[in-house]
């Protein structure tokens, strides 16, 4: 099966766009699988809802990859 990153809006907002980090790594059919897994504590309604991301990048499509571009990379 394949493996997926749970990402989580933990760092707030930057100019609007909710930033997102890393929570943890999990196996699951798919992407909605695997965002189950995410701890509801973790996701909304506390936070904006949770990402599951295919993982390693070899395995992400083009959205994935700008996805984590626009939430997840340092803004300077």
């Amino acid at each position: 099966m394949p493996r997926f990153r749970i990402f989580t809006n933990d760092r707030g907002k930057v100019r609007g766009k909710p930033m997102y980090s890393c929570l943890t790594e999990v196996v699951a059919a798919d992407p909605e699988a695997a965002r189950r897994k995410c701890p509801p504590q973790f996701d909304s309604p506390a936070y904006a809802p949770a990402v599951a991301i295919h993982w390693p990048e070899s395995t992400q499509s083009d959205n994935e990859k700008l996805w984590l571009k626009e939430h997840v990379a340092e803004v300077n």
